[in-house]
């Protein structure tokens, strides 16, 4: 065990999509007893996810030990127990509009988070299964998102703030010419990936990694006593951030590259829940 493996873990915040989630979407059984030896010692569990609260797996949020949440990218901070968010990034309704303009103007589609839910052009939601080959998270998309005949019209009169931007394609050339292209033509967006055909476009002050750490100072304690687990770029700066960075192994090479520590197996086999065993005993 390294010196920094060595220091006090006061929080554990986890990604859930390929990292606490198996490809089922299910959290294995040994992931939950991890996570509950941990809260029994006092330490925090937070999930940090790309998803809204009403899109977590029902067993997490029914967690008696699990009271804040990472949600949206870091576009919110949320303290379940009193009902009250703590912080919040969004995006400006003009720069949601602009961002649909540009997704039509590339030909792929979109969505976005407005208040807490899910809302879809509805060519894209009815197309979900031509941009999505994984059944099941095909089925979950579905399940949190309302279909809206004219998105763009429909945020324009509503006129409110977007917490995020979603981008869906089928050429992943294109895709990945768009995710370095968005943050120079939108210096306050910040672009990352949680899914092979995604771009998840947030808020520049938005991230994991400054939400993480703003709720350890909300809990009296520094990022350096968090221990965090994720796989792709929208958990890079949390890993950055985090005192004890854990890649998957099957992560983004992005990932892998400036994490303290790479589990030694995947998500399908409680990568997660073998090394917060490790790591507190």
């Amino acid at each position: 065990m390294s010196k920094k493996e060595k220091r006090e873990i006061r929080l554990i915040a986890f990604d859930l999509d390929g990292t606490f989630l198996d490809a089922k979407k299910k959290i294995p059984e040994e992931n939950f007893r991890a996570i509950e030896a941990a809260a029994a010692k006092g330490i925090a569990i937070v999930p940090a996810t790309g998803r809204l609260y009403n899109g977590l797996p029902e067993e997490l949020r029914e967690l008696p030990f699990a009271r804040y949440f990472i949600l949206i990218n870091g576009a919110k901070v949320y303290d379940a127990k009193e009902d009250r968010v703590l912080y919040a990034a969004d995006l400006s309704n003009e720069r949601a509009l602009s961002l649909f303009a540009h997704a039509r103007e590339v030909g792929c589609y979109y969505d976005c988070y407005l208040r807490d839910k899910g809302l879809m052009d509805k060519e894209g939601y009815d197309k979900i299964d031509t941009f999505v080959s994984d059944r099941v998270y095909a089925d979950y998309m579905r399940s949190i998102r309302a279909p809206i005949e004219d998105l763009i019209g429909f945020i324009r009169r509503d006129g409110g703030a977007v917490q995020k931007v979603q981008y869906f394609f089928t050429d992943l050339e294109e895709r990945a010419g768009q995710l370095a292209l968005l943050p120079k033509l939108y210096p306050d967006v910040k672009a990352t990936t949680s899914m092979p055909m995604n771009i998840e476009i947030n808020a520049s002050s938005a991230g994991k990694g400054p939400a993480l750490e703003g709720l350890c100072r909300h809990l009296g304690f520094t990022a350096e006593n968090a221990l965090a687990f994720g796989d792709s770029t929208n958990d890079l700066d949390m890993l950055q951030t985090a005192g004890i960075g854990v890649a998957m192994c099957n992560s983004h090479p992005d990932l892998l590259a400036v994490a303290d520590r790479i589990t030694a197996c995947d998500n399908n086999d409680a990568g997660v829940g073998k090394t917060i065993m490790e790591l507190i005993g």
